[in-house]
């Protein structure tokens, strides 16, 4: 087909635009992932890490079509509004590093597996707060799995957790 003298190439279909490739690369990964826990993992374990996989790669799929919507409009803007598009860009691409480094760490969780250790509890966060969270004796901090675990502050502890996570997901106390 030939418009004023230069060939026009047909649209992309959906699958061959670049977004829509990291979008499906992004998509496989977590599928991959979840299917690694589900062979390798069983019980509660397998329940958080799959909670951490879909949320996680759930939220960056969200934040591609925001940030593409975003990026897609700048060019259609006046001067002054494309300020405002291009920090609410930035400001997007930063927002959603956090997901991207909470993926990370729920992979080495996966390839690690749980911890056992035996933890010296320092102080246990209020639950009103903001979640029930423990300072252990080391410096690391941990978040309860579940409201039947009850630690108090100043016991030892055996505990299974995932560490890079920070999730405490049984807990015995020790003499």
């Amino acid at each position: 087909m030939k418009e004023s003298g230069a060939l026009v190439s047909p649209p992309r279909v959906w699958y061959q635009k670049k977004r829509n490739i990291l979008r499906i690369v992004l998509l496989l990964l977590c599928l991959v992932e979840l299917a690694i826990v589900g062979v390798k993992y069983d019980g509660h374990v397998r329940q958080f890490l799959w909670i951490g996989i879909a949320g996680y790669c759930t939220a960056l799929i969200f934040f591609s079509y925001i940030f593409t919507y975003v990026v897609l409009r700048y060019g259609k803007r006046q001067s002054v509004t494309r300020r405002a598009d291009l920090l609410l860009a930035i400001f997007i691409f930063f927002l959603s590093l956090f997901p991207i480094i909470m993926l990370g760490r729920v992979t080495a969780d996966i390839v690690q597996g749980p911890v056992v250790k035996t933890v010296n509890v320092v102080e246990i966060w209020d639950p009103r707060r903001g979640g029930d969270r423990v300072r252990t004796e080391d410096g690391k901090e941990y978040e309860l799995g579940y409201k039947q675990i009850v630690i108090e502050s100043g016991g030892t502890y055996r505990i299974e957790a995932l560490e890079y996570s920070g999730m405490i997901l049984a807990a015995e106390k020790q003499n």
